[in-house]
C-alpha cells in the first residue's frame, strides 16, 4: 500500500523537507519507530536496518515514511514499512474524495477484493476507513516492473541501497498491510506493511514465483498444505499486528475491525527472525538438510516438531 503514497507524491510534486524525528538510511533500530511523541509504532523483535526513507511537503500537506529490513547473512528475511500523510484542515474537503478514490478505486492496488489478497477486512464510512489485508507478492516484479507505470521510477534510492550493500530480497513474500484514516483522529493517514520471506518461517522453497501461480494464492493454496500452515500463522501475526496498529494510530472504537477469528492459539512472538527463536531453528535445520546431514523424512519430522 506504500504505492498509494507514491500516487500522492506524483500528483502534488512534493519537495523534500526535514523531519522533527528522523532516521537515516543505514541506521539500525530496535523496539519501535517514532514519528512523533504521539505516534510510536512497535517493531517486531530483532534489529532493523533503515533501507529507504522519504519526507515531503506541498502547501502544508506532509508525508514521510520508512522501509526497514531485517537482514541475516546478506538476505532480507523480514520487512516492515510505515508511512504517514497529514492533510491540513483547509485541504480536507478537497482531498476526501481523492483519498477515497485512491484507497477504494485505484485500479492497481487498494482496499478491495483482489485475487492476490488472501484476506480482506475493512471499515468505511464517510471519509474514514480502516483496512486490513493479507497478500503474497512477486517481490522483484513489484520492485522492478510494477503494473502501475507511474511508480516505476520511485524505488531508485531503495534499489541503489540494496545493490550497494549486497542485500538479497526473497523472490516471494507474504504478509499483512494496514491502512487507517479519519478526520476524527487528527486527519492523518497511516499505512503499515509487515512481510516475510516464507522460507524463514519454515515454508518449503517456492516453485512458483508469479502472483497468479503462487502456492500462496488463495485459489491454489489448498493444494499445498505446508504453505497453508505458514500462511495461517502469518494471518494470525497480521491480525495481532492490526490490533496494535489501531491503538498506535488512535483509531476510534467504532472504526475498529473484529479480527479475533484469525488469531490462532500459538505464540505469535515466536514467529519472527532472531538468533534464539523458531526461525533461527528452522534455518539451522534447513542447512543440515541441504548439507545432507538429515534425510528428507528426518527434515520433515524435525520441522513439524518445531512448528507445532
Amino acid at each position: 500500500m506504500k504505492r498509494i503514497f507514491f500516487l500522492l507524491l506524483i500528483s502534488f510534486f512534493f519537495i523534500q523537507i526535514s523531519n522533527a524525528k528522523s532516521y537515516r538510511i543505514g541506521d539500525v533500530i530496535t523496539n519501535n519507530i517514532e514519528f512523533s511523541k504521539k505516534y510510536i509504532f512497535e517493531l517486531p523483535s530483532g534489529s532493523w536496518t533503515v533501507a529507504d526513507r522519504y519526507s515531503y511537503s506541498y502547501y502544508g500537506i506532509l508525508t514521510k515514511g520508512y522501509r526497514l529490513l531485517k537482514i541475516i547473512n546478506g538476505k532480507a528475511v523480514e520487512g516492515f514499512s510505515i508511512g504517514e500523510l497529514k492533510v491540513p484542515v483547509k485541504w480536507q474537503s478537497q482531498l476526501n474524495s481523492a483519498l477515497y478514490e485512491i484507497v477504494f478505486k485505484n485500479k492497481y492496488d487498494g482496499c478491495y477484493e483482489k485475487p492476490e489478497y488472501y484476506i480482506l477486512e475493512f471499515f468505511a464510512k464517510g471519509s474514514s476507513h480502516n483496512c486490513f489485508w493479507i497478500a503474497h507478492e512477486d517481490v522483484y516484479k513489484e520492485l522492478f516492473d510494477p503494473e502501475d507505470p507511474e511508480i516505476r521510477g520511485v524505488n531508485a534510492q531503495y534499489k541503489a541501497w540494496l545493490r550497494n550493500n549486497g542485500v538479497e530480497l526473497p523472490k516471494v513474500a507474504i504478509g499483512s498491510s494496514h491502512s487507517y484514516f479519519s478526520r476524527l483522529t487528527g486527519g492523518k493517514w497511516f499505512v503499515l506493511s509487515h512481510g516475510f520471506d516464507p522460507e524463514y518461517l519454515g515454508a518449503p522453497k517456492s516453485k512458483f514465483i508469479s502472483e497468479d501461480r503462487s502456492e500462496y494464492h488463495k485459489y491454489n493454496i489448498s493444494d499445498f498444505p505446508e504453505h497453508k500452515i505458514i500462511m495461517e500463522k502469518v494471518i494470525s501475526i497480521g491480525a495481532v499486528r492490526h490490533k496494535k496498529f489501531e491503538l498506535e494510530v488512535g483509531a476510534k472504537d467504532h472504526h475498529k475491525i473484529n479480527l479475533e477469528k484469525y488469531v490462532k492459539n500459538f505464540d505469535t512472538d515466536k514467529v519472527s527472525v532472531g538468533e534464539d527463536n523458531i526461525l533461527s531453528k528452522l534455518n539451522k535445520l534447513k542447512k543440515l538438510y541441504d548439507s545432507g546431514v538429515l534425510t528428507e523424512d528426518e527434515f520433515k519430522k524435525a520441522k513439524n516438531k518445531i512448528l507445532n
